[in-house]
């Protein structure tokens, strides 16, 4: 951990998960939408959108859209190193001791299925994240149909055309959304964890299984941190952009800019130096191995100290 601690200093990361201390980190993301993406809610052919002035309506992305999807890698990820119950699915445990793994502590968790009211809050906090553009210069609705099996409009049982014609509105590559997790009392091994999740996600939205494959590339652009939590959000960024250019190196410096005058000079560290760490850690599986095991160590070690498993494990 030394090199991460080269980063952010040692006094920002918890040392015990039950320790409730002061601090916070924030890590400023943007998000590039390199397919086309479908971000819906209740009405299945329109862009979730938000009224940001009189003349500027920008798409609106739920803080949940995204950190589904985080989420969920992070859930592989700890079956790939064996440090999560082999029973436990998404979003279904039936048992209070499987709530002791990384991902659980991280992102928040809760028994599902037993008579156990247990639940884990969050350490992981989510932005909303808004476009800079008008939802006209950045969406786009094509017409679709739903074939037949023989692969046309025909209806053989009828002997006509099926009226099977639908609009989707679909928000088009190119599109910037900047974007901010906030972490609190966290270990460094959850640290990385998180980061992990963000480097390696690319799929998210609406359709993400059969017609988004790799639609978003996320771009870790630094980490602020500090006693306390600055009021930097996508909303104020998407808010004041006044540039006519809207492309990575504007927005990123942007972005940057606003992020390293709220945390100070010696409060924010660019994001090339962690994308750089994780990448040399992911290719040391050993040392992957040890990390995510002290990881569930410390979560089963949180879970005695908080009572919701004894020391033998169970609840």
């Amino acid at each position: 951990m030394n090199t991460l601690y080269d980063l952010i200093p040692e006094k920002h990361f918890a040392g015990s998960l039950k320790q409730n201390a002061l601090g916070s980190i924030k890590i400023a993301i943007l998000r590039e939408v390199i397919g086309n993406a479908i971000i819906r809610s209740n009405y299945p052919d329109e862009t979730i959108t938000f009224k940001l002035s009189e003349n500027r309506d920008v798409v609106e992305v739920p803080a949940r859209k995204l950190k589904s999807r985080e989420k969920l890698l992070g859930l592989k990820l700890c079956r790939e190193f064996g440090v999560v119950d082999e029973e436990l699915r998404y979003n279904i445990i039936k048992k209070s001791e499987q709530l002791a793994n990384p991902n659980s502590v991280l992102f928040g968790d809760s028994v599902t299925e037993s008579g156990d009211a247990v639940a884990l809050t969050s350490r992981v906090i989510y932005d909303w994240a808004y476009s800079l553009r008008d939802v006209n210069q950045i969406t786009a609705t094509l017409q679709h149909n739903a074939l037949s099996e023989g692969g046309t409009m025909w209806n053989e049982e009828e002997g006509k055309l099926r009226q099977s014609l639908f609009q989707v509105q679909y928000v088009k590559p190119g599109t910037y959304l900047p974007h901010f997790i906030t972490l609190e009392n966290v270990t460094p091994e959850l640290f990385i964890h998180l980061l992990i999740c963000v480097m390696h996600e690319s799929r998210y939205f609406a359709q993400s299984t059969t017609t988004s494959a790799g639609n978003v590339k996320n771009h870790i652009l630094g980490v602020g941190f500090s006693d306390f939590e600055q009021p930097v959000n996508s909303y104020a960024i998407s808010k004041n952009w006044n540039g006519d250019s809207v492309d990575y190196e504007s927005v990123s410096g942007a972005i940057n800019e606003v992020m390293g005058k709220a945390y100070g000079k010696d409060g924010y560290v660019t994001g090339d130096k962690f994308t750089e760490l994780i990448s040399q850690l992911w290719e040391d599986k050993q040392g992957m191995q040890q990390l995510y095991t002290k990881a569930q160590e410390d979560c089963t070690q949180y879970l005695k100290d908080i009572h919701i498993i004894n020391k033998k494990g169970k609840k």
